[in-house]
């Protein structure tokens, strides 16, 4: 299925039992216990543009004295900004030095700058480290080299050695739209069990064929409970000679706040290592909700995102999504983002994410046989999709006789979308 109906995500979940809401809760529980240590990077003064990028490397503290540190994780910055790592609990150590060749090595001696003067962290379960800075003067120096080419790829998924977030993560990894893991199964157990999901190397931001800097990539976001697989018809019309498609597959479960956070940081590597210079946007339902967090995420940007399209995304929350936070026995964090009112909604035309890029929103407007009155298209309310904050920060807003699903395959979706991407 494409983008999974909201009134079957939120109206079943609050009627479910047993398997699902018993899944949900162990793997909510477990996650609590990852550790976070997370934080900013940037010159310790000012230096010329296009200093950088900055590389921002964990490294987990050897059992025994005179042994190696192994680097678990590591963030890629073009000019600085935010890091975060998901980890399992340990203790660990943070550098950061400029990687002027942007090959990710860094001999034994060169000059690092590290986290509070080297001095090991103790993450435990649940334990979040936060406001991190990092300014890189390169006071330090490691006595052993760095090489991080072989961390990135889901040949890492079953390696030896500590669970780190980006060791589960697909880079850029090349795939066929008919992969098994874009399922309509494993995408709808990614709200239930989304640890699991993530775990398996399913998360992460996914090519169809080699980079290839003659073409302008577009990076494709689904909805709750899609995946990669919603867009097949779009990408028909996509003028592939021109553009080359990148999609994002996330959890559904999850906050889209750390969702947001998690793919600005992914898509940051990907710029960096490509040296892409612009990146338009396309999303489905709730992926709108996340490609403006990922924005805002974008404090300093290695690429532009000169659009973001977005399709019947439902701006203003649905009214369900606070059903089940009120009447669930187990809540999905998902919906407390997705509630009307909710602090993330509140927080999206609030804070600038837009200045360099236009906002175009496509709706629809055929309920289909059996929706709720209440639904414009099906799923979503027209009040929701045509949120006041959403259309006045809008550049244009499109209406399209479909339904919430319809609308990825509507022919004046796909020419709607082919125009504005062409669009100078």
């Amino acid at each position: 299925m494409g983008a999974a109906r909201l009134l079957w995500i939120v109206g079943l979940g609050v009627l479910l039992s047993g398997c699902a809401l018993i899944d949900a809760r162990e793997q909510f529980a477990r996650m609590g216990g990852a550790c976070v240590i997370s934080g900013t990077v940037g010159p310790a003064v000012v230096e010329p543009a296009g200093s950088g990028p900055y590389v921002v490397v964990v490294f987990r503290e050897p059992d025994g004295a005179g042994r190696v540190p192994e680097a678990v994780d590591h963030v890629l910055s073009a000019h600085g900004g935010r890091w975060f790592f998901a980890l399992e609990p340990g203790i660990y150590t943070v550098v950061a030095f400029r990687d002027d060749a942007g090959d990710g090595l860094h001999p034994a001696g060169a000059p690092v700058q590290r986290l509070s003067g080297g001095e090991p962290l103790e993450c435990g379960p649940g334990v979040r480290l936060s406001g991190l800075d990092i300014p890189v003067a390169g006071e330090d120096r490691l006595a052993h080299a760095i090489d991080l080419a072989p961390l990135r790829g889901r040949q890492d998924t079953d390696a030896a050695g500590p669970a780190a977030l980006g060791r589960v993560t697909a880079y850029g990894e090349i795939v066929h739209l008919s992969d098994p893991r874009f399922d309509r199964a494993v995408a709808r157990g990614s709200q239930w069990r989304p640890l699991d999901f993530v775990l398996a190397g399913h998360a992460g931001v996914y090519f169809l064929e080699p980079y290839d800097p003659e073409r302008t990539p577009v990076l494709f976001i689904h909805g709750m409970n899609g995946s990669p697989r919603d867009f097949t018809t779009l990408l028909e019309q996509l003028d592939r000679d021109r553009y080359q498609p990148w999609f994002f597959y996330y959890a559904s479960g999850l906050p889209l706040r750390s969702s947001a956070a998690y793919l600005a940081q992914i898509v940051e590597e990907l710029e960096v290592r490509h040296n892409v210079e612009q990146l338009p946007v396309v999303a489905h339902s709730m992926g709108g909700l996340i490609a403006l967090g990922f924005l805002q995420e974008r404090a300093q940007r290695a690429a532009t995102v000169p659009q973001l399209i977005t399709l019947a995304t439902p701006w203003g929350g649905h009214e369900r999504a606070q059903q089940g936070v009120e009447r669930s026995p187990v809540v999905i964090p998902v919906w407390r983002d997705m509630a009307v009112g909710s602090g993330y909604l509140e927080t999206l035309f609030a804070e600038p994410a837009l200045d360099a890029t236009q906002l175009h929103l496509l709706f629809g407007y055929q309920r289909g046989e059996g929706a709720a009155r209440a639904t414009a298209d099906g799923v979503v309310s027209l009040v929701s999709v045509l949120h006041p904050p959403a259309q006045q920060a809008a550049t244009s807003v499109f209406g399209v006789p479909a339904t919430h699903e319809g609308i990825l395959s509507h022919p004046m979706t796909l020419e709607r979308v082919t125009q504005l991407l062409e669009a100078p």
